[in-house]
């Protein structure tokens, strides 16, 4: 009998234990689950503001007068021009390195770690986290280095 009992307050206390373990997982998901609700409603609130903000730069840009209005509108076409310039002048450079690799034996590395072939790489395919992500510029220069590395 003494053996029987002992059995029982065994397996009631693993019991015991099994349950806190199951409320401390369910309160530590709970708590887990209400900070990503508390950080996205943040991110969405900033998002908010910062769109709110813009939208009232951009009536005041227009209220100011028309002439800025232009202006603005000449600037983001100039941006625009000009990213299309260094990505041109990128895709000259990837030609440029093409024709000198084709004699090689070896490749030349990688400009960052997004991608193995250096030849597949550029600024529109290039991870989130990576420094040429939409960044035609810097990628425009560590080629042209890169291409006069092996002149």
């Amino acid at each position: 009998k003494q053996w029987y009992q002992r059995r029982v307050r065994e397996s009631r206390k693993a019991y015991s234990m099994l349950e806190r373990q199951r409320i401390k997982e369910r309160t530590r998901e709970a708590d887990h689950k209400a900070t990503a609700i508390r950080l996205q409603e943040e991110s969405e609130r900033d998002r908010q503001m910062a769109e709110h903000l813009v939208n009232q730069a951009i009536i005041k840009c227009k209220a100011e007068s028309p002439l800025k209005e232009e202006s603005i509108e000449k600037r983001i076409q100039k941006t625009v021009h000009k990213n299309k310039k260094i990505s041109t002048q990128s895709d000259r450079l990837i030609k440029r390195l093409r024709g000198k690799i084709a004699n090689m034996s070896s490749r030349p590395p990688s400009l960052c770690p997004c991608d193995t072939d250096i030849l597949n790489t550029g600024p529109g395919r290039c991870a989130t986290n990576c420094n040429f992500n939409n960044n035609s510029k810097a990628f425009a220069q560590a080629l042209s280095s890169l291409v006069g590395c092996y002149t």
